[in-house]
C-alpha cells in the first residue's frame, strides 16, 4: 500500500502461492547455473563455457520473449542443466577422479542428462515460438539423436581443445568410448523419461511453465 492509501500492485500480485514457490526455486537452481558457468569462464575452459552459455540462454529466452518472470523453467530441469557443470568443478582437482574410480562415469552421465534436457527444451521452444509442431514419439526421438549427436561433437571438441590448448579431456580412447556410452544411455532414458514427465504433469503446472503450448494441445495459438 502506498503513501496516499492507494493499493499498489506488486510483483506477486495476482499469482498462486505454488507459482510464486516454483519460481522462487527455478531462480536458485539458475543462480547455481549461473555462478557455475562464471567459474569455468574464470578458468577460461573452453567447452564448459560454451555449455554453460547455451544452458543459461535456453533459460533466459522465456523470459525475454514472453517478458515474464514467472515463466521459467522448472527447477528440477534447471538443476540437470547445472548438474555437470558441478561435477566437473568438483573434479578440477582430479582428487574425486582418482578416489573414485565411479566418479567419471557419473560425471559422463550427468552430462547425458544435461544435453537431453537441453535437446528437450530445444524441442519446447520450437514449438512454443516457431511453427514447427511435432507428434510425441518424433519429439522422444529428437531428444535421443540430440544428446547422441551433441556429445560426439563434444568429443572432437575435447580433442581439438587437448592438441590446442594442451589439456588432458581425452586420456584414452577408452574414456572416449565410455563417455559416448553413458550419453547413449542417458539419452535414450531421458527421452523416454520426457515423453512420461509431460504426461503426468498436472495440468496447472503446464500452464505455469508455458508447457501447455505443446503439441498436446492442438491450435493453442487460437486459444
Amino acid at each position: 500500500m502506498s503513501g496516499n492509501g492507494r493499493v499498489t500492485k506488486g510483483p506477486f500480485s495476482g499469482r498462486r502461492p505454488d507459482q510464486i514457490v516454483e519460481a522462487l526455486l527455478s531462480w536458485i537452481a539458475s543462480l547455481v547455473l549461473f555462478f557455475s558457468t562464471v567459474y569455468v569462464v574464470l578458468k577460461v575452459d573452453v567447452l564448459w563455457i560454451v555449455f554453460g552459455i547455451a544452458a543459461i540462454c535456453l533459460y533466459v529466452l522465456p523470459l525475454v520473449t514472453i517478458r515474464n518472470p514467472f515463466r521459467v523453467l522448472p527447477w528440477e530441469m534447471t538443476l540437470l542443466l547445472a548438474a555437470p557443470l558441478l561435477l566437473h568443478i568438483s573434479a578440477g582437482a582430479r582428487s574425486m577422479n582418482d578416489r573414485f574410480a565411479w566418479w567419471n562415469d557419473l560425471t559422463s552421465l550427468a552430462f547425458a542428462l544435461a544435453l537431453s534436457t537441453i535437446g528437450f527444451l530445444l524441442t519446447v521452444e520450437l514449438e512454443m515460438y516457431t511453427s514447427v509442431k511435432m507428434n510425441r514419439p518424433f519429439a522422444v526421438l529428437f531428444v535421443i539423436m540430440f544428446t547422441l549427436g551433441a556429445s560426439g561433437f563434444w568429443e572432437v571438441g575435447e580433442y581439438i581443445n587437448d592438441e590446442l590448448f594442451g589439456s588432458s579431456y581425452l586420456k584414452s580412447n577408452y574414456d572416449a568410448m565410455t563417455t559416448l556410452l553413458w550419453t547413449s544411455i542417458g539419452g535414450i532414458l531421458m527421452g523416454l523419461f520426457y515423453a512420461l514427465y509431460l504426461k503426468v504433469m498436472p495440468k496447472k503446472r503446464l500452464f505455469t511453465f508455458g508447457f501447455i503450448h505443446l503439441y498436446e494441445v492442438p491450435k493453442w495459438k487460437k486459444g
